[in-house]
């Protein structure tokens, strides 16, 4: 008995800690390495009235491989430490421990795997683009000469950006007049006088 529970503590605390040293890795090299973690649990689960209970995150294809791993590391840590704590507190029968360690293990995963998919869902692109300011209406910050380029200032997501702006009909645009923007191009947008 005391063998096995030394075994199920070494599973656990390797597979743990490779778990840990890969997650590290990936933080701190700024890689993504892993990402992929899929469940599929059909039969006996009823999620919101279907049979099949799945959880699927994606990363590309690179990563898949290191993502299985990820996944099968977190099985074995938990569903090993569950096993252990069973067989030091209970007299269960082994294949009512088993059954519980497998349980806790996919247990682990999916909670692991609902996790990442609301981190995903939750994050925001903190890059502007020029695009965004298509069809919006800003101020010339740097006169717009006929056939130059000056600034103009245009709010995108709630910050107010200064851009590199040429006229569209060769119009000189003067400082603090209100400009249309109506198309972006690779390093300036295009604009028109606006007419308020």
């Amino acid at each position: 008995m005391q063998e096995i529970l030394n075994i199920l503590f070494w599973a656990g605390t390797l597979a743990g800690g490779l778990l840990i040293l890969l997650l590290l890795i990936s933080i701190f090299s700024g890689l993504e390495i892993g990402g992929d973690l899929d469940v599929d649990m059909g039969g006996d689960v009823d999620v919101d009235a279907g049979g099949d209970m799945d959880g699927h995150l994606d990363a590309d294809g690179s990563s898949a491989g290191l993502g299985v791993i990820k996944t099968l590391l977190t099985f074995i840590s938990v569903g090993a430490f569950t096993a252990r704590a069973i067989f030091l507190n209970t007299s269960w029968s082994w294949t009512i421990v088993i059954l519980t360690a497998l349980a806790a293990g996919a247990v682990a995963v999916m909670l692991l795997t609902w996790f990442f998919r609301w981190l995903l869902r939750n994050q925001e692109e903190g890059n502007w683009h020029l695009w965004q300011a298509e069809g919006k209406v800003g101020t010339v910050y740097v006169p717009i000469p006929p056939e130059g380029k000056g600034r103009i200032i245009v709010e995108i997501d709630n910050v107010r950006r200064e851009i590199a702006a040429r006229s569209e009909n060769g119009q000189q645009l003067r400082t603090h007049e209100k400009a249309f923007v109506v198309k972006a191009e690779e390093d300036h947008v295009v604009v028109i006088p606006y007419a308020s």
